[in-house]
């Protein structure tokens, strides 16, 4: 099942897609291929910002439910 939890990963991963899909349209995929490193630390941390979102916001929970 889909968890509260879940949401801003999803996000991010759509947001990757519709990015990659406009890149592509306009023919300015070469930038990732051209770049592959830059890219890749890139999403590494939108990943840490996304887990540390999703931590943060579950502790904040926790602290509301005692």
């Amino acid at each position: 099942m889909l968890s509260k939890d879940r949401i801003p990963d999803l996000v991010v991963i759509a947001v990757l897609g519709l990015l990659l899909v406009l890149l592509n349209y306009t023919g300015n995929i070469a930038i990732v291929t051209n770049y592959p490193f830059v890219f890749l630390l890139a999403m590494y941390f939108v990943g840490r910002a996304v887990t540390w979102y999703v931590i943060n916001k579950h502790m904040e929970n926790e602290d509301d439910n005692n």
